[in-house]
């Protein structure tokens, strides 16, 4: 009897603590790896507009991006930054202003917002373009997960890579089992600690703490303003702002 109740004890302690680690608050520090770069004006051949990129690789820094989540739904977004991008209406080209914006914070998302609900398999990415607001509908992600392991703050993590883009990486824990993680990168089965982006210019988030106790979890909401249109529309949308 008494080892009966141990197990019914031991049961429902297990079952307390998955419930806990399924809804939270991840902080991930955004960061690009800038040793592969070279800096700018080191080529005399580069223009100046590959050097203004450049300079704004080598003089980025690391951000602090949020995903709230539960077992179904979850937010991403970025710390806010006052420094953003300007749009230059005359020639209808972005204008990155190297002493003002940190490469790192647009990358990681800048001030868009992407919600994800899982029991309608439906993402977007809230984003603003020159004053409009649309709502991007993502598209499902597909991963090949492997058998590789680490572990990254504390958790035991698996290794998978994005189908058809082998330069996406992602370190998912089956540990705290819900399909979310940053950016939009999601569909994995577990928690995604860590993305790693690109090739000579590597963007990657990771971890930094995770709060399971957090009462913003109660606040997730859809946003609510702006068109939803597909990723080939707002691809189509954009090439036709920069022809105005």
């Amino acid at each position: 009897m008494k080892k009966i109740f141990c197990t019914l004890i031991f049961s429902l302690l297990l079952t307390l603590t998955l419930f806990s680690q399924t809804k939270g608050k991840v902080t991930y520090i955004v960061t690009i790896e800038k040793d592969s770069i070279e800096k700018p004006h080191d080529n005399p051949l580069n223009t100046k507009e590959k050097n203004k990129v450049l300079y704004l690789i080598q003089n980025a820094s690391p951000v602090e991006a949020y995903l709230i989540f539960n077992d179904s739904i979850s937010t991403y977004m970025v710390e806010k930054n006052t420094e953003t991008p300007e749009w230059n209406n005359t020639n209808g080209k972005i204008i990155l202003t190297p002493s003002g914006v940190n490469l790192t914070w647009i990358m990681a998302g800048g001030k868009s917002i992407y919600y994800t609900d899982w029991t309608r398999n439906y993402t977007i990415n809230q984003t603003d373009v020159m004053g409009s607001t649309k709502k991007i509908k993502g598209e499902p992600k597909e991963w090949t997960i492997t058998e590789e392991t680490k572990v990254v703050n504390g958790y035991l993590c698996y290794l998978a890579f994005q189908k058809n883009d082998e330069k996406i990486k992602a370190w998912y824990t089956p540990k705290i089992p819900v399909k979310h993680g940053p950016k939009g990168f999601n569909g994995l089965p577990g928690l995604i600690l860590e993305i790693e982006r690109g090739q000579k210019a590597k963007y990657n988030w990771k971890v930094d703490k995770i709060d399971f106790n957090t009462s913003e979890v109660e606040d997730i909401e859809e946003p609510i303003e702006g068109e939803i249109i597909t990723e080939e529309e707002f691809k189509k949308w954009g090439k036709s702002i920069l022809r105005l």
